[in-house]
C-alpha cells in the first residue's frame, strides 16, 4: 500500500483515567469482568468444571487496581437443581451462601431486575461510605472546617461528625467486617433452558444484562456471568456473541459442538484447531477444552486443558 501522511489529522487522543475493575491475584486465572459459557450433556461435568473455576477465585482472591483487597460474592440460580443433594459440592463454595441457592423457573426477569438492584445498591452503600470517610479523615487532619467545602461540612453535620470505624450504618459482610470496596460479583446460571428467562429479543433483562455486565456507572454495575447448559445453541445468540470463555466437554455430536464454537471464536481460532484440540480432550476422562477470547487474557493462556493446564499453540494455527 502506498500511504500518503493527512495534514491536521492524527490517531492520537488525549490522556484520560482508565478505569481497570479489580482482578484475581493470580494472574492465570480468568480476568474480569468475564462471561463464561459451560456446555456439554448431562453428566458431563459442567457443574465440577465451574466449581474449579470459583474455588481458584476463592483461593486467589481478588485486588483493587489501587490496591485494596476485594472481596467475592457467589449468586448461584438454576431451574430446579440448586439446592439438590446430588450438588452438595456447591457446599465447598465459601462464598455461596444458602440464601443465593435460588431454585428458579418462572418471573426469572423480574427477579433478575431484584438481584442486580440489589448488588447495585450495595456497591452505592459502599461508596456513599467511602466518600463520608474521606471527608471525616480530612476534617481529622487539618482540625480546621474552612479547609472543607459546605457539601463536605454537611455531610459531616448530618451525620454527627461520626468516626466511621463506629457508624453503625457503615457496610459490612456476613463477619461484621467493614466493606471498603464492592464485591466481586459471579453469577451462575445452571440449567435454565425450561425456565422463561432466555429469550432473543434485546429487551430480555438476560440478554441486557449480558451485554452490560462489564461495565460500571451510576445505573450500572459491573459482574461476571456463567451459563451452565446442555444445549449450547439453547442460550440466546446475543448472549453466545458476549461470551468470554467457553467451556466445551466431551459430547457424542462432535460436528454440533465444532461447528456451533467455531462460529463465535473465528475471530482467535481456526476450525482446524478447535478439532485438534477437542479430539485430544475427548480422550481424556472428564477433560474439558477452555478457549478465551477475552481482551485482557495472557496469549499464552487463551488454550486450556480444565483450567490448570494451559495448552501450548502450534504457531500456525495463532491468527
Amino acid at each position: 500500500m502506498k500511504l500518503t501522511q493527512l495534514k491536521k489529522i492524527t490517531d492520537k487522543l488525549r490522556s484520560y483515567e482508565k478505569y481497570e475493575p479489580p482482578q484475581p491475584v493470580n494472574k492465570d486465572l480468568p480476568p474480569t469482568y468475564n462471561i463464561v459459557l459451560s456446555s456439554s450433556p448431562k453428566g458431563g461435568g459442567k457443574t465440577y468444571n465451574i466449581i474449579q473455576l470459583l474455588t481458584n477465585y476463592e483461593e486467589s482472591g481478588f485486588v483493587s487496581s489501587d490496591g485494596k483487597k476485594v472481596k467475592m460474592r457467589t449468586i448461584w440460580l438454576s431451574g430446579g437443581t440448586a439446592n439438590s443433594k446430588q450438588n452438595n459440592i456447591l457446599n465447598t463454595l465459601k462464598t455461596l451462601s444458602d440464601d443465593v441457592r435460588i431454585d428458579l423457573e418462572d418471573n426469572v426477569d423480574d427477579y433478575l431486575k431484584i438481584l442486580y438492584e440489589d448488588i447495585k445498591s450495595e456497591r452505592d452503600e459502599i461508596e456513599a461510605y467511602n466518600i463520608y470517610r474521606n471527608i471525616y479523615n480530612k476534617f481529622i487532619k487539618y482540625k480546621n472546617v474552612n479547609k472543607l467545602s459546605f457539601e463536605e461540612l454537611s455531610l459531616l453535620k448530618f451525620k454527627n461528625y461520626i468516626d466511621p470505624d463506629n457508624d453503625p450504618e457503615c457496610p459490612r459482610d456476613e463477619d461484621g467486617n467493614i466493606l471498603y470496596h464492592p464485591k466481586m460479583v459471579f453469577l451462575v446460571l445452571d440449567d435454565m433452558i425450561g425456565s422463561d428467562g432466555y429469550g432473543n429479543k434485546r429487551a430480555n433483562f438476560l440478554n441486557r444484562l449480558a451485554i452490560k455486565s462489564r461495565h460500571e456507572s451510576n445505573e450500572l454495575v459491573g459482574l461476571n456471568l456463567i451459563f451452565i447448559t446442555q444445549s449450547f445453541k439453547s442460550v440466546p445468540a446475543i448472549i453466545r456473541k458476549q461470551t468470554d470463555l467457553f467451556v466445551l466437554l466431551k459430547s457424542a455430536n462432535r460436528s454440533y459442538i465444532i461447528d456451533a464454537i467455531a462460529e463465535e471464536v473465528g475471530s482467535h481460532f481456526s476450525k482446524e484447531e478447535l478439532i485438534k484440540y477437542y479430539d485430544d480432550i475427548c480422550k481424556i476422562d472428564y477433560g474439558s477444552l477452555i478457549l478465551s477470547i477475552h481482551k485482557k487474557e495472557h496469549a499464552e493462556n487463551r488454550v486450556r486443558l480444565g483450567w490448570s493446564n494451559r495448552i501450548e499453540r502450534d504457531k500456525k494455527y495463532i491468527l
